[in-house]
């Protein structure tokens, strides 16, 4: 929750709330992808991978954004810090045992309620 707060307020200081829109439904396509992040890479990467030339091309478009990355770290970094907090909260919903729909829910709710205690900070500072 406190790194989607901290997303909040970087995202708030934009000051578009389409932006802070978008956030939001962020929080919704990230808790989808952890839901099953291992059977969705896997598939992902056996159909995509079966011929050289895209390999190749994934390579090059990977080190094309890995430059972009290095050199707009400062922006990229609070997406990295929520994309890691989330997997994190992921692994320990799974070792918990709850299923599919409770782990989206639940990361649902905190991505949202983390973006609103942002929002809230960012108001109030």
């Amino acid at each position: 929750m406190v790194a989607y707060a901290i997303f909040g307020k970087f995202i708030l200081s934009v000051h578009s709330p389409v932006v802070f829109g978008i956030a939001i439904a962020w929080g919704l396509v990230l808790a989808i992808l952890m839901m099953s992040p291992i059977r969705g890479l896997q598939r992902m990467l056996i159909k995509w991978f079966n011929s050289d030339t895209v390999a190749f091309t994934f390579l090059i478009g990977a080190a094309a954004f890995a430059s972009i990355l290095l050199n707009w770290f400062k922006l990229f970094l609070p997406f990295f810090m929520v994309f890691s907090a989330e997997s994190l909260a992921r692994l320990d919903i799974q070792t918990a045992e709850f299923n599919s729909v409770q782990a989206l829910i639940m990361l649902t709710l905190v991505a949202w309620l983390g973006l609103g205690l942002g929002w809230v900070a960012a108001q109030v500072i």
